[in-house]
């Protein structure tokens, strides 16, 4: 156990239940308490090495404050009160304490420590007393005679309280209500409750279904309600129907309080959740944007979203030098509308637009890389889409960038049909998801351009090496040599190519040889074969390796027929008059990697000497092969025997000219 930890635990009170983590400077974890993951919002996510980010995604956000922890700048961080609801009916609260441990900071071991307090007890506790109160004061209340029962509500109340008729009209309000909904006292006495609640129907008919019965008591009955200003916040009732000294007459009082920011802060976080978990399950931005836009709008309130992404055109410095790739316009890259809003021309209108910098709410939020809030787009004249706003009843709208490393990747936009001053913190809270955005968009380039030269490194190496050999190289095998008991191998000469060499340029040489070559490479891949190599103007390819194929001779001579065919193909198109020597033999092989630089697969054995030998000691124009490879091949090719030649080295071998297939 990390020393500072025991020295921290030491002086804690036994009695508390605690759990701690040690994470780095990069927020992963480095070691844990044994039961410390039933605290996570996905205790898959609590290992080590693992970013703590994701166990507990309300850090999200915090990156500098704790770092400002780290560096000693503050003592600690503290969040209080937060809760785990995976089961409904058993809610788990905690405070998070962060400190900083810099006692091996001599050793680059720089750390947090995260002590973890189970506070379920106390939270409920508390929930118990504030909603006992709030039912102990409606049931006094409803046992209370006439007036003195009102006035001693409203007196003693902090809360919103109103009292209705039957008809929902408006009988008694307090001042708690007076601030809140911005009304004075005079203006809402005798109005229905639907003045200031747009669900007002909500509250009637709650209590209504329960007339008659005094005692029920309705708690935590959400309802969104309108300010004297236009502003909407959402307020948790209690209700209670109860007699008036006139019998058969009830009235209603509900106690409310203003929970507007509670569940924004709630919309928010899980806001932030769900685009975290789409960007981890997500592969590329195309296929998280949609997942992203459509939580934002749902926990924003938002009608629509939108993700702009710059188009490039490079275009030349002014100085000499490579061109420089600048964005010029945004375009669209996704869009999302709520599916209970039909604004068709909306959709239709964003697929077709592009804004340069600085123009329209995209372009402006681009060009100062901040987001941009506007309460009424009716009413900016920047805004290039004024009249088709104020058509569908769109009217709020905000933007913001996404930055990666400092520089802007695009930016996403979002459309409402309120009426909403600026929210601070939500700017706030969107600049930090696009940065997060920003990071996974930096992170999915670099493992684009890690992926590209792993393929260009891979295709590399198939150019030099049989894929087989390539994939055991890759794997850190050093040696690879193997024998394979039946190969054919093939060697080939364009007779008269060397002489050539001192008549036309290296380059006229070169491009001529790489076109007779590249027809050949195509052969190899055709058949089924290995190439070897090139020496000059000779070219050698095997059949049976690496992989054993059991018609490597039937292969090879194919081939050879064909490299003749494309000899006669390419003297027609040239006019020039090449002939090609080529050879044959058919037996056993070595074959391997040789050096550990520019290194090449390659065989050795007998086999390879003699091809070479039927090759050098051939006939220009013609295919002449061994005995050993006539007699696989007899049955489907037409030979002329040539007799016995003799060889060096070899001495008289027999020897047979391939005519053709039979």
């Amino acid at each position: 156990m990390n020393t500072l930890v025991k020295q921290l635990l030491a002086h804690l009170s036994p009695n508390r239940n605690l759990e701690y983590l040690a994470v780095d400077r990069e927020f992963n974890i480095l070691e844990m308490s044994e039961g410390v993951e039933r605290f996570a919002e996905d205790p898959n996510q609590v290992k080590v090495g693992e970013d703590v980010r994701f166990a507990f995604p309300e850090l999200f956000g915090c990156e500098e404050i704790l770092n400002d922890v780290l560096e000693g700048r503050e003592k600690s961080f503290n969040l209080k009160a937060i809760g785990r609801f995976l089961d409904p009916n058993n809610p788990l609260y905690m405070d998070i304490l962060i400190v900083g441990d810099k006692t091996n900071e001599e050793r680059g071991q720089e750390q947090f420590i995260f002590f973890i307090e189970d506070v379920t007890e106390r939270m409920v506790l508390e929930q118990k007393l504030v909603q006992g109160y709030n039912e102990t004061s409606l049931l006094a209340s409803a046992l209370a005679a006439a007036k003195h029962y009102l006035d001693g509500i409203i007196n003693a109340m902090a809360e919103v309280l109103l009292v209705t008729n039957n008809l929902g009209n408006i009988k008694t309000i307090n001042q708690a209500a007076v601030d809140l909904f911005g009304y004075k006292e005079e203006e809402l006495i005798n109005q229905p409750i639907s003045a200031i609640a747009t669900d007002g129907k909500i509250l009637l008919q709650a209590i209504e279904s329960r007339f008659g019965q005094q005692n029920e008591v309705f708690k935590d009955l959400t309802v969104v309600c309108k300010t004297k200003n236009g502003k909407k916040i959402d307020v948790a009732f209690s209700c209670a129907a109860i007699e008036t000294e006139i019998e058969g007459i009830t009235d209603f009082v509900y106690v409310g309080r203003d929970i507007t920011e509670r569940l924004r802060a709630e919309k928010r976080k899980a806001a932030q959740y769900a685009i975290t978990r789409s960007l981890s399950e997500s592969a590329t931005l195309s296929a998280a944007a949609p997942k992203i836009l459509s939580a934002l709008c749902e926990h924003l309130g938002a009608d629509a979203g939108q993700l702009w992404i710059p188009n490039q055109q490079a275009i030349p410095p002014a100085s000499a030098g490579e061109s420089c790739p600048i964005p010029i316009v945004l375009r669209c890259a996704q869009l999302w509308v709520k599916p209970s809003v039909s604004i068709p021309e909306f959709a239709n209108i964003t697929w077709h637009s592009s804004f340069e910098l600085g123009v329209g709410l995209a372009g402006r939020v681009w060009q100062n890389c901040s987001p941009l809030w506007i309460t009424n787009m009716v009413d900016d004249a920047n805004f290039p889409l004024v009249s088709f706003a104020a058509q569908v009843g769109l009217h709020e709208a905000m933007g913001f960038p996404i930055m990666g490393n400092g520089e802007a990747l695009g930016v996403m936009t979002f459309f409402g049909g309120e009426l909403e001053p600026p929210d601070t913190d939500l700017l706030q809270m969107m600049a930090a998801i696009g940065s997060q955005i920003g990071q996974y968009m930096k992170r999915k380039q670099a493992e684009e351009a890690l992926r590209y030269q792993q393929q260009q490194t891979d295709r590399l190496l198939l150019n030099i090496l049989p894929a087989t050999i390539a994939e055991r190289l890759k794997k850190d095998q050093r040696t690879i040599a193997e024998h394979f008991s039946e190969v054919s191998v093939l060697f080939a000469d364009i007779v008269g190519f060397t002489e050539l060499s001192t008549r036309i340029s290296p380059t006229e040489l070169v491009h001529m040889l790489n076109a007779i070559f590249s027809q050949f490479d195509y052969l190899v891949e055709r058949h089924g074969l290995e190439k070897i190599k090139t020496i000059g103007d000779a070219y050698m390819v095997v059949g049976g390796i690496p992989i054993p194929k059991p018609d490597h001779a039937e292969a090879i001579a194919e081939m050879a027929i064909d490299m003749q065919t494309t000899m006669v193909q390419f003297n027609a198109e040239t006019g020039q008059n090449f002939r090609m020597r080529i050879g044959i033999h058919t037996g056993p092989v070595t074959a391997g990697v040789i050096g550990v630089k520019k290194f090449i697969y390659d065989l050795w054995g007998d086999t390879v000497n003699t091809a070479s030998r039927m090759e050098s000691h051939g006939i220009p124009g013609e295919i002449q092969v061994t005995q050993d490879t006539y007699e696989r091949l007899r049955d489907r090719f037409y030979f002329q025997e040539r007799g016995a030649i003799a060889v060096k080295g070899k001495g008289e071998m027999l020897a047979y000219l391939l005519k053709g297939r039979k």
